[in-house]
Order: C-alpha cells, then structure tokens, then sequence
C-alpha cells in the first residue's frame, strides 16, 4: 500500500531531472565569498528536504540572501534574493548565449528587455556600443550594478535605458506577476488581472535609438513577454537597419514573423521560444 509520502515523492526518473538541474546551479556559477557560498549551500539544502516533501518549489526561492557569483565564462553578477535572478544567470539560455549571441554580439549591440544584464554583460565584452533597455525599476538597479561589476571587461560604451519598448511614447503600466517567487523576469505590459503594477516611461524603440544617435545594428536581442506584435509599428525603421536579430516569441507574437520575413529577415535557427533571424537585405 502507498503512504502519503509514497504519493508526493517525485518518481526516480523526475527526481533524476531535477537533481541535475539543481546541480547545475553549481556547476554554472560560483559564489564569490564564503557567505556567498555558504548562502548557496543553505539553499540547496532546503530545496532538497522540500523536494522530498513533495513540495516543488524552484531551488532559487530558497535563496535568502543577494550573492555576488561568476559564471562558467567569468562574468559576474549579483543575485538577489526572492528573485529569478539566479536561475536566469546559472541556468536559463546557456545555448542562446553560446551559439548565437557571443558569437555575434559585435559592432552595435541592442537589448530590449535587458533584466539584469544577462546579455548586456557579456556584450560588454566585443561590442564596440553596448544599449540596454529596461523598464523595471528594480531590475534597472541591478542591471546598473551588473555592468559595473564587469565594467573591467568592457571593450566600448554602454548605454543604459529606462524605458519600455511599445508601439507609442507615452507613459504606461506594467504589470508583474506573483508566483512562487516576485515575478521580477517576467514582467509585462500586457494586462493581467489582478497583478500589482507599475506606472513607467515607454517609446517605440525607434525613437530610443534616433535619440542616441545610433544609425544602424548589428545584433538586436528583443525579450519584452509577449509584447512583441504590440511594439512592432514603432520598430519598423530599426529592424530596417538590423542586421542580427535574437528574438522571443510566442502566442500571438508568432505573427510577427510574417512581418520579419516582409523586412528581409530569414530564420537562422530556432530553440524553443527563442529565434535567431538575419536580415538578408544587409550585406
């Protein structure tokens, strides 16, 4: 007969997936101080007892303390605590970053919907100018600290900008889902009931880079959670002049692709949400 705890323990097979994943939490970064590695240990630990408590929460919400850690390819970052920061710089998009966007991120980098940096800190690296565009107060902070943490890696200039890209100026709101842990990476200005929300400054992403003076680019990485079809009419003129663009898409910002397509833009490769698209117009 199966006991309770018979029922909630997850079956060898899950139990194997998730183990690896959390160690890959370990593998992918490491803390920088030995509070920061205590801190991570901590959280390992609860994870494991909820994990065979049947409780399946992310291993990063029961991290309780912000970190400081470098990454596999010596990047470094701070973590905070109660957010998905630590999964998205140890876990999320390893193959993205490695197969596309380092190797491409060259001459004039732009990314939209930058969170903490991800992509923003390893650009710093080859890109001769380096703008990042993020809406979310508290995400824009440690983006801040994020690129000052690398700033002895950074081969040109960055640009840090506070806004969201949408199809108009104008100010609106984001909204920011609760879930296991504060929502901070998925953040949206889509509308969802009953989400806390945020008044903050928009533009189309062409007029972002008319201001900054930037002509043309080289790498676009676009990441605005299901935002994309919506702000495409203010990023018409940019795309034009786009010669690398790493987008996500899904749901309804599939269509965008038929868009893509009609400004010269052909599928290079695809990973789960994510696109990668050349623009066959620039040589």
């Amino acid at each position: 007969m199966l006991t309770r705890m018979d029922n909630v323990i997850p079956s060898p097979i899950v139990f194997g997936d998730l183990l690896v994943k959390a160690t890959s939490y370990h593998s992918n970064v490491r803390p920088i101080t030995l509070r920061d590695q205590r801190c991570l240990v901590d959280a390992s630990l609860s994870w494991l007892s909820d994990l065979l408590k049947g409780l399946r929460k992310p291993l990063e919400s029961h991290l309780r303390c912000n970190m400081i850690v470098k990454t596999w390819d010596g990047f470094l970052f701070m973590v905070r605590a109660g957010t998905p920061d630590l999964y998205t710089v140890a876990v999320a998009e390893r193959y993205e970053l490695e197969k596309w966007f380092k190797p491409l991120a060259k001459g004039v980098v732009v990314d939209v919907g930058a969170y903490i940096g991800t992509y923003t800190v390893r650009a710093l690296k080859t890109a001769d100018l380096v703008v990042a565009v993020e809406p979310l107060p508290m995400n824009f902070k440690a983006l801040k600290v994020n690129v000052g943490l690398n700033d002895h890696a950074r081969r040109g200039d960055v640009i840090l900008v506070e806004k969201a890209v949408a199809g108009a100026k104008g100010k609106t709101r984001i909204f920011i889902p609760l879930r296991e842990i504060i929502g901070t990476s998925v953040a949206t200005l889509n509308y969802i009931e009953g989400a806390p929300s945020l008044t903050i400054e928009a533009d189309t992403l062409d007029n972002i880079l008319q201001e900054l003076g930037v002509s043309k680019v080289d790498m676009l990485k676009i990441d605005v959670e299901g935002y994309v079809f919506k702000s495409l009419p203010g990023m018409v003129e940019s795309l034009r002049r786009t010669r690398w663009l790493f987008i996500e898409l899904m749901g309804s910002d599939l269509q965008s692709v038929t868009v893509l397509r009609r400004l010269g833009f052909k599928l290079q490769s695809r990973h789960g949400a994510n696109f990668l698209f050349k623009n066959e117009n620039i040589l």
